[in-house]
């Protein structure tokens, strides 16, 4: 059995171009790294712009 490693997508706020890094985390909120934005509660804020997370269409996956 091979082992993959699972690169967690990166998502951007449309609204000011903050971008959530799951290998780092959000220290301002006490989200530990590891946590795919999926996982975020919905009472996530943009650490910049404070939009909320459950907003529609406010935030974009990241393709690399």
């Amino acid at each position: 059995m091979t082992q993959q490693t699972v690169k967690l997508a990166r998502w951007v706020c449309l609204e000011c171009h903050y971008i959530y890094d799951p290998a780092k985390g959000d220290k301002t909120q006490g989200i530990p790294p590891g946590v795919p934005f999926e996982d975020l509660p919905d009472t996530w804020r943009c650490p910049e712009c404070k939009i909320l997370k459950s907003k529609k269409g406010v935030f974009k996956r990241l393709d690399d």
